[in-house]
């Protein structure tokens, strides 16, 4: 596997793939990696772009990693746009899972793709801001770098 590693707003982000698509980004990335590959050059320019706050959706190719009803969250997360949120229950909804907010929650935390697939625009149904597998102060970041208020 390819793969970049740049520095950011939320420490070092890792982006890595294959046959000229993202198959993993990695926030805390301990690894260090510098190809050339035009794909990973584009995803990190896209990236840096988004912590700028000059991107609002990415465009670079990527391939989604996972099965079934993880497949069903992170297809149905591609569809909340940049500054809103969702909860685990209503995700769960989505993916075709009514009453599945936890299983939600164990999706996300093997998000592959995360930044791209914003899996830090996941709630709780109460407007608390949940979880996220590194950290809630990384996933307020992200959220106010979008606008998002994370008051609870």
């Amino acid at each position: 596997m390819k793969g970049r590693v740049l520095d950011s707003p939320i420490g070092k982000v890792g982006i890595w793939g294959r046959d000229g698509a993202v198959e993993e980004i990695v926030l805390g990335e301990e690894r260090e990696a510098c190809d050339e590959a035009l794909f990973l050059l584009e995803a990190e320019k896209e990236i840096m772009e988004y912590f700028a706050g000059a991107r609002m959706c990415f465009s670079f190719p990527y391939r989604i990693n996972a099965k079934g009803f993880q497949l069903a969250c992170l297809n149905a997360l591609l569809e909340v746009p940049y500054g809103k949120t969702i909860s685990y229950a209503k995700l769960a909804q989505k993916a075709g899972v009514p009453g599945g907010a936890r299983a939600v929650g164990n999706a996300m935390n093997r998000n592959p793709l995360p930044i791209l697939v914003p899996c830090h625009r996941v709630i709780r149904s109460d407007g608390g801001i949940g979880g996220f597998s590194k950290g809630l102060a990384m996933k307020r970041v992200l959220l106010e770098l979008e606008g998002t208020q994370t008051d609870k």
